[in-house]
């Protein structure tokens, strides 16, 4: 799979720099002429992103020339590209620059930040937290930093896009992600907002899971596990033990608490549920269940 990955890398980046050539060659008369402008204190290259062009930086170079042709959504495909090639190389500088690029060209695709999102959140953030090269400090430090660099790109993406609740979706994972650097109650608000922009309910449950994760909110996760129990697509194993250890959290109304039958179906469903879910690695309480499978040995 891995060697799929690089020769299918290598040949789309080759093609890329081809087409770099191909149109660098063709619309090179007009950038010296643009250039020319610019000196003389023409107007025509303002519509071009100041931020994309460096002389630093060799394919913002020629990139210009499609910019110049109005050929943005080719220069964004062949960053796109390089960002390919950038996340092969294991390059985060240049991999977080090209998304830039990318979303700056195209910001009304939200597939560009949800993928710039993942390159900074998921795969440099990984890599760094894991780079024997590093001190466990800097490990630590960068990798929080490419997460961060995540999250603000999904964030800019729903700037752009106030009303995607796919983007909100992704947002909401990231936030959630237990492997990085989560953030329980950013998680919940997220999903919160997917669901009423139209997500499906069943992101309703992972705004559950969430708040269950919050000491002090149990009383708002009870309330929203307590709906979603009424719904009987809802009701998987980790709703029902998490509704059995929140009742043995808070002052659940014994009116309105729900016996181990109601909740499982019977108390042999309940103890074979409620065992495997005892030492989840989930970050979720597991108050109360000890003493119940105790008590019915």
């Amino acid at each position: 799979m891995t060697g799929r990955v690089l020769y299918n890398g290598f040949f789309r980046t080759l093609l890329g720099f081809i087409l770099l050539a191909v149109g660098g060659f063709a619309l090179s008369p007009l950038t010296r002429h643009a250039r020319a402008l610019e000196g003389k204190g023409g107007s025509r290259m303002t519509t071009i992103p100041i931020s994309l062009i460096s002389t630093r930086d060799a394919l913002g170079e020629q990139l210009s020339f499609f910019l110049l042709g109005g050929l943005s959504s080719l220069a964004s495909e062949i960053l796109v590209l390089d960002a390919t090639t950038a996340w092969i190389q294991r390059d985060w500088p240049r991999a977080e620059r090209r998304w830039q690029m990318v979303t700056t060209l195209n910001p009304q695709r939200p597939n560009y930040w949800i993928n710039a999102a993942r390159d900074m959140a998921v795969n440099a953030s990984s890599h760094c937290l894991n780079d024997q090269k590093l001190s466990p400090i800097d490990q630590v430090r960068l990798s929080r930093a490419y997460f961060n660099r995540g999250i603000r790109f999904l964030q800019q993406g729903i700037a752009h896009h106030p009303r995607s609740a796919l983007l909100r979706m992704c947002l909401g994972d990231t936030y959630a992600d237990l492997n990085r650097f989560p953030d329980f109650a950013a998680a919940a608000a997220t999903y919160h907002d997917a669901v009423r922009l139209g997500a499906s309910a069943l992101y309703q449950r992972q705004e559950f899971y969430n708040l269950c994760r919050i000491r002090g909110r149990e009383q708002e996760a009870w309330k929203l596990g307590r709906q979603l129990f009424n719904s009987p697509s809802q009701r998987v194993p980790s709703l029902l033990c998490l509704l059995f250890v929140l009742q043995h959290i808070i002052d659940v109304p014994s009116t309105e608490k729900l016996s181990p039958i109601e909740l499982f179906g019977s108390e042999r469903k309940a103890r074979r549920d409620l065992t495997r879910f005892q030492h989840n690695s989930l970050r979720f309480p597991t108050v109360g269940i000890k003493e119940f499978l105790d008590s019915t040995i």
